[in-house]
C-alpha cells in the first residue's frame, strides 16, 4: 500500500491481527491487514478527504494502531464505541479526525470494507449515534486512502 506516513506505530504481524480478529468474532478486510501489517497505524502526509454527498470534508489526524502502546489504539476505540453500541455493530473505528469524530470501517454486511464519517458532535442523549451523522466516505478502504488528499498551505 503506497501511503506516506508522517509517523507510524510498531510493526505488527499477522498474529496480532489474528488475535483481535478472534477476540472480537470478526475479520477485517484484507486492504485494512495490509495497511495495518505495513503501517500500524499513524498520521499520514495526504489526511484530508470528502464524504460521498461532499457535505463533509474533514482530516484523519490518526489512523489508529493495534498496539498497547497508545491510549487511542483500536481495541480500545472498538470496546468503547461499538461494544458501547454508539456506533452501528458492523462498524469499528479505524481513526479519529481534529474533532474526535470517527472513521470507521465496515467489517460485516452488503458494506463490507466501506468506509465511514461518523460525526459524533451530534450524539443523541441516549449515546446513540443517528443515521444522518453517519456519512459514506469510499466504498473501499483502498479507495479511501487514494482519494486522501493534502491542502496547500
Amino acid at each position: 500500500m503506497n501511503i506516506k506516513c508522517e509517523f507510524s506505530f510498531n510493526p505488527i504481524g499477522n498474529q496480532e491481527i489474528e488475535a483481535f480478529e478472534k477476540t472480537f468474532n470478526f475479520v477485517l478486510p484484507d486492504e485494512y491487514k495490509r495497511f495495518l501489517l505495513c503501517h500500524n497505524g499513524g498520521k499520514t502526509v495526504q489526511r484530508r478527504f470528502e464524504t460521498k454527498d461532499e457535505t463533509v470534508t474533514s482530516s484523519i489526524m490518526l489512523f489508529l494502531p493495534l498496539c498497547d502502546e497508545h491510549k487511542r489504539n483500536l481495541e480500545g476505540y472498538y470496546k468503547k464505541y461499538n461494544s458501547g453500541k454508539i456506533v452501528p455493530s458492523n462498524f469499528i473505528p479505524i481513526g479519529v479526525d481534529p474533532a474526535d469524530s470517527l472513521i470507521c470501517l465496515s467489517i460485516k454486511g452488503e458494506d463490507k470494507g466501506a468506509v465511514y464519517y461518523c460525526d459524533l458532535d451530534y450524539l443523541e442523549e441516549d449515546n446513540e449515534l443517528k443515521q444522518e451523522c453517519m456519512k459514506l466516505v469510499s466504498f473501499s478502504f483502498s479507495e479511501f486512502i487514494h482519494s486522501l488528499y493534502q491542502t496547500d498551505n
